[in-house]
């Protein structure tokens, strides 16, 4: 349960000093749904016709959709990763920094695990399975590269503790520090897209912001830092207030009052922009811009509030699986991937959706059976 200490400050929702320490179970809840999330979305993505030309409507379009869209899903989990860090034993600016560091060598570390299977696949059939069915059309060394050089989520989560530690380190004040953010914003809207018509410069840029890689459409540029940064900075700005909130239930209350109130005008403008109809699959996903960052933003603070207003007063026997998920959450991630990666060789990829729930419970049971182990074996590593 949550740890308070007493404060003499009367009157008004915040103390002046700090009033909040410990984990806090909300946000493990929310960190332990939102991996359960992304692994069934991965597997969703390999065993569908999503992998495959679909009509621009159709049932597996709106899945897909709503998967992007869902509070609870990658921009909640970068959001409480930006919180986390004000309850965090380790969050001095260099700790977190290093912690970033570590992250984007696993990164990395990952995406040449997540090829090895194919290239040995490769080495004895000759052909290449990779997670990309849709670049059919791509050669093997297209493929291989764009898997080596994917921005996958651990990469973004790495520069995104790498900035937060030098913002720390600097003593970058809250209003600078939305200030600098909002700039990222608005400079993501003229570069997103950009192909500089050099490989490996798209390759590298494509960590900051969307590039485009061989032929225009390809792609390793997903959860570019400017699209992203915002999810983790609402969150260590969010926390910020909370952990001197005299009253948690009345501040996270009138927050999700706030939030959804704001979220209504953002919604009217996406259903006339177009915003549903594109800015949740494909690269309109990882190539988000202000309006869906804006809106997913304050849906996702009132996803984490709504999580602790459901579960505060429920025992903890009924919350153990989701937590457990989320103390062991970069092992199940990286355990996920690795075993997909083998699974798509030998697997079809085109299963109808009972099939790929099937395939999502087994795969999820497997990986949070092993995390547990190595846990147990404190073969551990920072995690997000």
């Amino acid at each position: 349960m949550d740890s308070m200490e007493d404060t003499s400050c009367k009157g008004g929702m915040f103390s002046e000093e700090r009033v909040l320490y410990g984990r806090q179970r909300e946000l493990d809840i929310v960190r332990g749904i939102s991996v359960f999330l992304m692994v069934g979305s991965h597997v969703f993505n390999q065993f569908t016709p999503l992998t495959q030309d679909v009509p621009a409507e159709g049932f597996f379009t709106e899945v897909s959709k709503l998967i992007g869209a869902f509070p609870g899903g990658a921009q909640c989990f970068m959001m409480v990763m930006g919180m986390v860090l004000l309850f965090s034993t380790s969050s001095k600016p260099k700790s977190v920094m290093k912690r970033g560091l570590f992250l984007i060598v696993a990164g990395f570390v990952l995406e040449f695990l997540r090829i090895l299977p194919g290239i040995i696949n490769m080495l004895i059939t000759g052909d290449l399975v990779s997670f990309y069915p849709e670049y059919s059309y791509a050669t093997n060394e297209q493929l291989i590269i764009i898997t080596l050089f994917w921005q996958d989520i651990l990469i973004f989560a790495g520069m995104a503790l790498v900035f937060i530690g030098a913002v720390q380190h600097f003593r970058v004040s809250d209003k600078v520090l939305i200030l600098i953010t909002a700039a990222i914003m608005v400079a993501n809207v003229f570069l997103a897209g950009m192909d500089t018509g050099n490989d490996a410069l798209n390759i590298f840029l494509g960590y900051f912001w969307g590039t485009t890689v061989f032929d225009g459409f390809m792609t390793t540029s997903r959860f570019p830092f400017f699209s992203w940064i915002i999810y983790p900075v609402a969150g260590y700005i969010f926390a910020k207030y909370l952990v001197r909130a005299l009253d948690k239930r009345e501040f996270y209350k009138k927050s999700a009052v706030i939030a959804l109130i704001l979220a209504v005008p953002l919604t009217v403008i996406g259903l006339f922009t177009g915003m549903f109809d594109t800015g949740f699959t494909g690269l309109g996903f990882y190539h988000q811009e202000i309006l869906i960052n804006l809106w997913c933003t304050l849906l996702s603070l009132d996803w984490i509030i709504l999580i602790y207003l459901l579960t505060d007063n429920l025992t903890s026997k009924y919350l153990d699986i989701p937590v457990r998920w989320s103390k062991n959450i970069t092992v199940i991630y990286v355990l996920h991937f690795v075993i997909l990666a083998v699974i798509i060789q030998v697997l079809p990829r085109s299963f109808g959706i009972i099939g790929c729930i099937v395939i999502f419970l087994v795969l999820f049971a497997v990986v949070d059976f092993l995390a547990e182990k190595i846990q147990q074996r404190k073969v551990g590593a920072p995690g997000l």
